[in-house]
């Protein structure tokens, strides 16, 4: 199931690493702006374009909305948008979205919760463009005017894309860095947990957590060249 009502760290895939490489060309999927209109995903690429996923629920995307803001007003020649996917974390106060309206309606919150300053968009309910970057929560790529992937990351790292693009405006090559989990803090964690479904919602994260770090052990342990996260 697509729109999971439930977290749990069986539902994403850490050892296979799905989605776009470097030099693919993202799909010319529809997308919707936070009021509806049906924009052609082709349409976003009019400059090179960083593309990052991300929801009302997941604390990662929520922690680096600040400084993701802070690199649009660097690099003013890139365009910057976000991608509203499935809720990561849903909850009894913010469930899981069951229709278009409601996925538009999250899209539409992000501006009053948070201090988003780019530009919003809603995929698909089913999450026609989030199947093909590749289904993790809070992924980012940077894509050219041709639409072709130039990097793509698992999980944001501002600070690591901040080099790549000023290797890209500099027409320079960029080293192909490795996955790093950069885990935001603690209290950012419980604040958007807290809001998506109260105490509950906390107490169900915290006790998948343990099972979340043996699973990434493990998969170091037995086959670290499979691990999306490792070099």
């Amino acid at each position: 199931m697509y729109n999971y009502p439930d977290f749990s760290p069986n539902l994403y895939d850490y050892k296979h690493k799905t989605g776009l490489r470097p030099g693919e060309k993202v799909p010319d999927v529809a997308v919707q702006s936070p009021d509806g209109e049906i924009i052609p995903l082709k349409k976003l690429f009019d400059h090179v374009t960083v593309l990052e996923t991300g929801s009302l629920t997941c604390p990662l995307y929520i922690g680096k909305i600040k400084s993701m803001n802070t690199l649009a007003k660097k690099h003013k020649n890139i365009n910057f948008a976000v991608v509203y996917i499935r809720e990561a974390h849903p909850g009894n106060r913010l469930c899981a979205v069951d229709s278009d309206s409601l996925k538009r309606a999250r899209a539409q919150s992000l501006t009053r919760y948070e201090a988003e300053n780019r530009k919003i968009y809603v995929d698909t309910l089913d999450g026609a463009l989030h199947h093909a970057l590749g289904l993790l929560p809070n992924m980012v790529y940077v894509i050219d005017t041709d639409g072709a992937v130039l990097h793509r990351s698992d999980w944001n790292n501002p600070d690591r894309l901040d080099h790549i693009l000023m290797a890209i405006e500099n027409g320079q090559k960029f080293p192909a860095w490795c996955e790093e989990f950069e885990p935001v803090p603690v209290k950012t964690t419980l604040r958007v947990l807290f809001r998506a479904g109260g105490i509950r919602a906390v107490a169900d994260f915290l006790s998948h957590l343990p099972a979340m770090i043996r699973e990434k052990r493990r998969i170091d342990e037995k086959d670290p060249a499979q691990n999306p996260l490792h070099c």
